[in-house]
């Protein structure tokens, strides 16, 4: 009886470092493309970088290979007895089927999709350039630096011309100045200006598209009313709440260390520092009675009651006066941010240019309420299994445009997702990365599909030597300990315990840099990388 290829269409793999992950993606896509040569056609594999699509196209490309010698090499022996025990064929059936499949994939190379996900999201976006108003031959820019400097300088050359623009730019440079920083701000322009290149941002960017300069400038007028309005508030309030204490025949000695009277001088002296007014047991004392020394009789019940009414309400003044004045603060960097965003998207206009950060946003607008079968008709071709690596690092706008292809794929026969990644190895949460999405599907929090997930592990490390793997494991372990988020803590305390290969030794060293006055940080790490190599040299 014929093996069944997939008992479960939808799988994850938890797949820690040197765990074995491109062998079994390859592993996984090999038992496909070599049961059907010709589904190849119908496999989309995703990945982030360029380097992980090369590594993938050429395992899969030698494997095939490989499998057609007479002789098989050693280092694809076991990937071959493995495909031979779960494709329950022979030997010889594997060698001439991996040689029909190797054959068909280079005389119909276009079809082999080993992509990253933004030649793919950009692939979607260029078959919907007429439906999105797009230029037809528009231009991706993948590299985002020289188009930041250019919208940069095009901010900054207004100054003197633009007068409103000048005057923002002149408080920016003062106030880089009072932070004790450089007044030369083009360093800082560029710093803000990555934001707009990051997916985290862009709902909230999208909201400032529409605000011309002077919507800025009208709000700061309105902030700094609200924030004169709050001190002569709180300043009256507080010489109220003196004077009521005085009306009362009570002298300020007459309570514990003068605390509760020097909590109004402060507000009556500016220092509005929330943190410092309520970071303390104040308001307990007064609840229960207790702000006044032993000795000294309390003027009656509803004294303290009003005291206590008048110190919660500047508490909720205090509190609004520093949300304002962050605003305030914000409203010069946000200003200056907008200006930049407007040069980014005229010099898009000017050279039909896309930043390609902005592909997932116009197919989260625009495409993704379209039907499957819709975009795979457009799209000229129609996916039936779909391979995602690094899934970690798949953003939440990537994941939710390719989640109604998916869908489609998994509703209908044949179809097949596989998930690889490891939420431990996240590194592009500063742009849009989301590896809660992984650990959600993994522990069955969330699913988009009707179709379960089976979730499995790569146990074994056959990279690393055993020292190396016993310290990640101890590591990890004793975190999770100091984690808040419980699904995290079960993470690392429970699914990072991995088996060490045959590889014996290896050294683990940690080194601490104190930060000398006199010597830039970068030198330092510098100095103590230069020192490491020549000790095991």
């Amino acid at each position: 009886m014929k093996k069944h290829l997939q008992p479960t269409p939808f799988k994850i793999y938890n797949a820690s470092a040197g765990s074995g992950k491109t062998h079994t993606l390859v592993k996984e896509y090999l038992k496909i493309t070599l049961s059907n040569p010709q589904s190849f056609k119908n496999i989309l594999a995703i990945t982030f970088t360029n380097k992980a699509v090369n590594e993938m196209k050429e395992r899969i490309l030698t494997s095939l290979f490989d499998f057609g010698l007479s002789k098989l090499p050693e280092k694809n022996q076991s990937l071959f007895q493995e495909l031979l025990l779960e494709l329950n064929i022979s030997a010889d059936v594997l060698r001439k089927k991996s040689g029909e499949t190797l054959k068909l994939i280079l005389h119909n190379y276009a079809y082999f999709d080993v992509s990253t996900i933004d030649k793919f999201t950009h692939r979607v976006i260029r078959t919907f350039a007429k439906d999105l108003k797009l230029p037809q031959n528009f231009e991706p820019v993948v590299e985002t630096d020289l188009l930041l400097d250019e919208a940069v300088s095009r901010v900054v050359q207004k100054a003197g011309s633009d007068e409103q623009l000048t005057k923002v730019l002149i408080e920016f440079a003062l106030e880089k100045i009072e932070d004790n920083r450089s007044w030369d701000i083009t360093f800082d322009l560029n710093e803000i200006g990555k934001l707009i290149f990051q997916e985290n941002h862009a709902a909230h960017l999208e909201k400032l598209a529409s605000k011309k300069m002077k919507d800025f400038l009208e709000l700061k007028n309105v902030v700094i009313k609200r924030i004169a309005s709050l001190e002569k508030e709180m300043i009256s309030a507080s010489t109220e709440a003196l004077a009521e204490i005085e009306k009362n025949g009570l002298q300020f000695d007459d309570f514990s260390r003068q605390t509760l009277p020097n909590h109004f001088k402060n507000f009556i002296a500016k220092k509005f520092e929330p943190t410092k007014l309520y970071n303390n047991k104040l308001q307990e004392d007064l609840e229960n009675g207790k702000v006044l020394k032993s000795d000294i009789e309390s003027p009656g019940h509803g004294f303290l009651e009003g005291i206590l009414d008048s110190y919660l309400k500047l508490k909720k003044s205090v509190y609004e006066y520093a949300f304002f004045k962050n605003i305030y603060r914000n409203i010069v960097p946000l200003t200056v941010l907008s200006s930049i965003q407007h040069e980014v998207n005229e010099i898009g206009k000017e050279r039909d240019q896309i930043p390609i950060f902005k592909f997932n946003q116009i197919i989260s607008k625009e495409i993704k309420n379209q039907p499957a079968p819709f975009i795979y008709e457009r799209l000229g071709e129609k996916y039936r299994h779909y391979f995602i690596d690094e899934f970690q690092d798949t953003s939440a706008s990537q994941w939710n445009n390719l989640v109604p292809l998916i869908d489609n794929a998994l509703a209908s026969e044949g179809g097949s997702l596989f998930l690889v990644g490891d939420a431990k190895q996240a590194i592009y949460r500063w742009r849009g990365g989301k590896a809660e999405q992984l650990l959600n599907l993994a522990s069955e929090e969330e699913n988009p599909f009707v179709v379960r997930p089976k979730t499995d592990s790569l146990p074994v490390n056959y990279r690393s030597f055993d020292e190396v793997i016993k310290f990640n494991n101890d590591f990890f372990s004793w975190s999770s300990s100091h984690l808040g988020n419980e699904v995290y803590q079960a993470l690392f305390r429970e699914g990072n315990q991995q088996k060490a290969n045959a590889k014996k030794g290896g050294l683990v060293k940690l080194h601490f840099i104190e930060k000398e006055v006199e010597k830039d940080t970068d030198e330092l790490y510098c100095e103590q990388v230069m020192s490491i190599i020549n000790e095991v040299r």
